[in-house]
Order: structure tokens, then sequence, then C-alpha cells
């Protein structure tokens, strides 16, 4: 990803933020640059530094994923290169996993997980087993660029169960909960290997990223998936739950002049709205 300036920069890097993610960016003599925390962020540059710097941010093998085991906190570390105005720094991302004795050494055997396998767990959704929001916060990004410097496009589907809280309001949030299992098992048999990914991104809205697929494309296999799930049969204790589903689908191209995956989302998410505001069960 390329920026104009660090103040746009800083900008997506907040888009990123959430209250259990934070950013710091730091050089290479470790003194931080740019830190965020839940009550706001340190910023040890002016304004007229933020002005003046160009900013190259550069996706690397070289990123690293490491583990900080605290006072029963889980917390996750995943530190990126980056260059800005030709200097080496270090973007680094901070999630909150988990906060209570359930990751504790004596009861969970913590020190037995490798660090693939807590990574795993720091990016996958406890219910549906499907990607969560902490890897869409880092792999959209990447997928973006990628589209981008090879000059392909990438849409993403962003899907909603119609009614949803009317099923758990007539079947109970457990008939709700087995809804979205079978829904994201539906989704992967579905999406075609290496044709894109699927993750949850919080409650009944699910997103589906298809690097290198255009929006002909993109509506082709958003209505194919939304007719798959409108005629799968689903049940909760021997009773069928009819599921209908309504989706937005973006796609940008490097001069669509989408420069974070906030807006990205936004866009998807209007499209949604649109497609619920024009009956439900249906791509827009």
């Amino acid at each position: 990803m390329v920026f104009n300036t660090l103040a746009e920069a800083l900008t997506i890097i907040q888009a990123l933020e959430s209250a259990n993610t934070s950013i710091c960016i730091t050089d290479t003599d470790h003194k931080i640059i740019y830190e965020s925390a839940k009550s706001g962020y340190k910023l040890n540059l002016s304004s007229d530094h933020l002005n003046k710097l160009d900013t190259g941010f550069y996706h690397s093998a070289n990123a690293a994923f490491r583990v900080l085991l605290s006072d029963n906190s889980l917390t996750t570390i995943t530190t990126i290169p980056v260059l800005i105005a030709g200097r080496p720094y270090s973007l680094e991302f901070k999630q909150l996993i988990r906060q209570n004795t359930y990751f504790s050494l004596e009861s969970y055997h913590f020190e037995n997980l490798s660090i693939h396998q807590i990574k795993e767990m720091a990016i996958t959704d406890s219910l549906t087993k499907l990607y969560n929001r902490r890897y869409i916060d880092e792999r959209l990004p990447i997928d973006i660029q990628s589209s981008f410097e090879l000059n392909r496009p990438l849409s993403i589907l962003f899907i909603d169960i119609d009614y949803f809280k009317k099923i758990n309001d007539q079947n109970g949030h457990a008939a709700g909960d087995q809804v979205l299992q079978k829904l994201a098992l539906l989704l992967q048999k579905q999406l075609r290997r290496g044709s894109g990914w699927v993750a949850r991104y919080g409650g009944d809205e699910l997103l589906i990223c298809l690097p290198g697929s255009g929006k002909k494309v993109a509506r082709s296999i958003a209505n194919r998936l939304r007719e798959a799930i409108e005629h799968y049969p689903f049940y909760f204790k021997g009773k069928a739950i009819n599921i209908t589903c309504s989706i937005g689908v973006q796609t940008i191209f490097k001069d669509s002049g989408v420069v974070n995956i906030a807006e990205l989302i936004a866009m998807a998410d209007n499209n949604l709205y649109q497609a619920k505001n024009e009956g439900r069960n249906r791509v827009y």
C-alpha cells in the first residue's frame, strides 16, 4: 500500500483499530512513532512531518507473529516491516484474544501449543470456524495491495441472513448458532478452492473476499451462493427453518480511489442495504 503522506497512512491504520486491537509504529531504535490506545493515541511527529513525509508501506514475508501470555491474558502480536519516507520502521498489530483463566498455563496446557496453532486460534471464529474479524483486518489490505500490483480487480461479498432476529426469537439462540454453523460449512463447500476466503464479520454478517474477480464474476458467485442458501435444508431439532440471505457486492480496481478496507466494506454494506431495501433474498 502506498500513501501520499504519513497523515493519510495513519488515517488508514486507525481504521483498523478496535476495542481489542491496537497498532504501534516503531523505528529501528525501538522508539515509538505512533501508538494507539483505548483513550487515544500517542504520536511523536509534528504536524509538519505528517504533511511532508511521503509514505510507502510494503508487505514482506519477514512478518513476525508472537504471543504474550501475562496475568491470564492472551495477546497476539503481528509485526510487519514498513518503509516511511525510505526509512525502515515496524508496524505492530496487538490484539487481546482472551482475558480470563481459560488460557492459563495450568488449565489449557498452553506451553504444548505451537505458534501455528495459536495463530489459528487468533484468526478463527470460535462458533463458525470461519476466519474472524482480525483475519479480515490483516488479510484484506494485503489482498487489495496484491491485486492492485497485478493490475487485477478485487471483489467482496457482504452477506447478511434475512430476518435472523426472528429466527432467534422463534427458535432460540441455539437455533441461530446452528444456522450460522451450517451456513459457514455451506459457503466453504460452495466456494471453489483458491478463488477466495470466507470470514465472519460479526453477528450474522459474513464477508467473502474474491481477489482477481471482476464485478460480473463476483455477482455470478453471489447469486449462486444465494440460491444454494435458499434451497439448503436447515433443520433444528427436527424443525425446518427457511433461510434466505441478502448480498452486497463491491468490486474495486487500482484506479477506484479506495484506499482502506473500512471504505471498501462501507461500500459493500451500502449495497447490502439496497438488496434488503428491494425485498431481500437478492444480490445488489
